[in-house]
């Protein structure tokens, strides 16, 4: 039964500093003399175990049977994140790596920004696009004449595109046919991610049947436009997290991504930054936004001056040097919002 985290104490709070920090620089559980050996006054292992008794009562520690020390729980650390964390100040040369970086083609710049982070971090970094892609509702297209095709595209949002496709050969009435053929069975309440793989898995399927001129009004007719190529959410350094020695595994990772790739949790991130300011830690199974209770995932939203919204953020394990992810996830989210 948790008690209410405003009635513990200060020493009851420094004690289970010293113990957060010990597990996250080694990972081990911390027993009474362990811990008293490391304070810079005196207090006997009895004390320190009654205080122990403490903030267990308030659910910010678990106990370790086979060492009879401590450990935090999630719910632990989340509290040492909010409360006790002190954040140092970003590295000069990682805060002029950033400030050297040209963001010029924003939001086409995920890449960039994955890149930073998983570099600085040695974490998996991630960038949540908050923007959305509207759906192709259908597409239809019109002869002009024996070289010219006008293809219009309706999306869901009541937006059209009209694309005039001008080919080298006569268009003949196969052509048209394949073309016809392609849009009614995999065009229709799409987005044009899926609609680009439907084209390449088309082409690859009939490469025998399809000449140059069927090839070129699918691939320009129906090509996707740098917006629309969107994504909501870009991921770097999966294989660093999975090969490092931390405790989580692959289907961890897959149920987390799986979840963020489904755009649900990836609403419910945008909205839980939205209510907050700077940099938020999601911790465990602490979170309602996943249950995966190895894992820790710092983010921060951004907000650009053409009104572009997002997540920037870093997931590693719950042993990730929050003290120096912080202000680099904080600095980068800064300088993405004052992108014009």
């Amino acid at each position: 039964m948790n008690k209410k985290i405003s009635e513990i104490s200060q020493r009851a709070k420094f004690i289970f500093k010293v113990l957060v920090e010990n597990y996250l620089s080694t990972g081990q559980p911390m027993g009474s003399k362990s811990i008293s050996s490391k304070l810079n006054y005196d207090l006997s292992p009895a004390t320190i175990r009654n205080v122990l008794n403490e903030i267990n009562l308030h659910g910010l520690i678990q106990r370790d049977h086979f060492s009879a020390g401590s450990l935090p729980s999630d719910f632990g650390l989340q509290f040492y994140t909010q409360a006790l964390l002190e954040p140092g100040q970003i590295d000069k040369n990682e805060k002029q790596l950033i400030d050297s970086t040209n963001f010029s083609d924003f939001p086409q710049e995920y890449e960039k920004i994955t890149s930073i982070l998983n570099g600085l971090s040695n974490q998996a970094s991630l960038v949540i696009n908050n923007e959305k892609v509207p759906k192709i509702s259908k597409i239809s297209f019109h002869t002009i004449d024996k070289k010219r095709v006008i293809f219009i595209v309706e999306n869901d949002d009541g937006t059209t595109t009209n694309r005039l496709v001008e080919t080298p050969d006569n268009i003949e009435i196969r052509d048209l046919n394949v073309i016809s053929e392609f849009l009614n069975k995999f065009t229709n309440n799409q987005s044009p991610i899926q609609i680009e793989k439907n084209i390449k898995i088309f082409l690859q399927e009939a490469q025998n049947e399809i000449n140059k001129t069927t090839k070129i009004l699918l691939e320009q007719g129906i090509k996707i436009n740098k917006n629309e190529k969107s994504e909501k959410f870009f991921v770097r350094g999966l294989p660093s997290l999975v090969n490092s020695k931390i405790d989580t595994d692959l289907d961890t990772l897959n149920e987390l991504l799986s979840e963020i790739e489904t755009g649900k949790m990836a609403s419910k991130m945008i909205k839980a930054l939205k209510k907050s300011k700077g940099v938020q830690i999601f911790i465990g199974s602490n979170t309602n936004l996943f249950k995966n209770t190895n894992l820790s995932m710092i983010f921060s939203n951004y907000q650009t001056k053409n009104g572009l919204t997002g997540a920037i953020g870093v997931i590693g394990p719950k042993r990730i040097d929050y003290q120096r992810i912080v202000p680099i996830v904080n600095y980068m989210s800064e300088i993405i919002s004052n992108k014009k």
